[in-house]
Order: C-alpha cells, then structure tokens, then sequence
C-alpha cells in the first residue's frame, strides 16, 4: 500500500491481527484514552481496522470499524461505525486522523454503505464532514464482556454521522441493534 504523508496506511480484519500488532495497538489506545481495558479494544472487537505505521514501525494511528445495520425510524441502513480513532501524540495536527477518516469514507462508497457513524465531539469529524444528529438513540449495554440491559438516551448529545451516498439522514428512533460505536 503506498504511504501516505510518511505513514503506510492499513486495512487489516481484525482476525488477522497478530501478538505484535495487537502489543502495538494497545500501547497506542493506552497513550490516547488513559484508563483503557488491558486489550486492543474496548466493549467489542471491530470487525476491521485502519491502521497506520510509521517508517519505524511503530503503530501512529488507527481507527476500528464496525459493519452494522442500524434502524432509523422504519428505516433499515447499512452503515460503518467507527470506535476508538486516535494518532499517537507526537503525529498529531499532521492529517493522519483526517486520512484515516478518508480511507473509511471511500471504502464505505465503494460497499455502498448510506452513512458513517460514530459517538463524539470533536472539530475533526465536522472538518471532515460528519455532522451532529439528535435522534434518540437505543443500544445494547455491555461492560467488561457482560450484557447489562438496554440504553436508551433522548439525545446522546454525541453521535455524528457522515452520509457516503445520496440519502439524508431519517427522522425517527436510532436503534443501534447492538452495542455503542
């Protein structure tokens, strides 16, 4: 795969994921998200990775995806969600983060997915062209590998989403049909 702004750009199922990899990713999600479980992810695995090595091989970004159909009213989408996206401190503010949200957004056209999902608050997401939606939002509740019920939050005040298509985003009741992104 050709590098990108110094950095080699990955697509890798998370099945495929190595000791090594898995050491290098858990250091990097460690570094950005204090307090993160001992393991390369948080609630669940996703089912793909981006990930970014730099020239010395050392993990510098990555973001996990999470294919999944999600209802939206009495509409069923197919969708990306997106989890844990971070660049290791000393690569940031050089666009890696916004490659890396490129990469999901040009495969997501290309499998012909409506939207991108994911849960946050951040200027590099609306940079990048997602876009705040207040719909109430029902997921499944999962900590430390245990279902604990359902959620259900009138507006989560987090969730964005990024439309790879030509649909808009529906009126009506998320239900995630699974756990949070």
């Amino acid at each position: 795969m050709p590098e990108e702004q110094g950095f080699q750009v990955l697509r890798v199922a998370e099945a495929e994921i190595g000791a090594n990899l898995s050491m290098g990713l858990q250091s990097l999600l460690h570094e950005c998200f204090p307090g993160y479980p001992d393991r390369s992810y948080f609630k669940l695995p996703p089912h793909f990775r981006y990930v970014a090595m730099a020239s010395d091989r050392a993990v510098a970004g990555q973001m996990g995806v999470e294919l999944r159909v999600i209802r939206v009213g009495n509409t069923v989408l197919r969708t990306f969600g997106l989890v844990d996206v971070c660049v290791r401190g000393g690569d940031r503010s050089r666009g890696l983060g916004s490659t890396l949200l490129a990469k999901v957004t040009e495969f997501a056209q290309a499998c012909e997915m409506a939207f991108v999902v994911l849960f946050a608050d951040d200027r590099l997401y609306t940079r990048n062209g997602w876009a705040h939606v207040t719909n109430r939002c029902t997921w499944v509740k999962i900590d430390d590998h245990v279902t604990l019920g359902l959620a259900q939050q009138v507006d989560p005040g987090v969730m964005m989403v990024k439309a790879v298509g030509h649909r808009t985003w529906p009126e009506g009741e998320v239900d995630l049909l699974g756990h949070l992104f």
